[in-house]
């Protein structure tokens, strides 16, 4: 198995990715974290967090997650079941020969 060299750029940005997940899971499950996280904005121009026309990066990310987890499981359940058809199909089934006695292929020698 060959492994190839990893750029420490590429692993700077799964990390940084892993941390935005993060930080998007721990604002969307404290609703107290997500309304610090608005407190700066001006109150007229944005809809407030506890509304349900509230639209932010948390919260479209805590809608999608339910919509992902249920990919994602369709996608495993597609694969479990694909695995099983390979399975059934991997069988050999010997076939019985054309023929018991095959003929001859020149006439009997005299």
């Amino acid at each position: 198995m060959s492994r190839r060299a990893e750029h420490p750029l590429f692993r700077l940005t799964a990390w940084v990715a892993v941390l935005c997940v993060f930080a998007l899971t721990v604002f969307a499950a404290s609703p107290e974290l997500h309304a610090r996280l608005h407190a700066g904005e001006v109150a007229g121009q944005t809809v407030p967090v506890g509304d349900a026309d509230h639209v932010c990066a948390v919260t479209l990310f805590a809608s999608g997650v339910t919509t992902l987890l249920v990919f994602c499981l369709l996608l495993l359940g597609a694969l479990l079941a694909a695995g099983m058809v390979l399975r059934a199909a991997d069988e050999i089934v010997a076939a019985q020969p054309l023929y018991r006695l095959v003929p001859s292929h020149a006439p009997p020698s005299a």
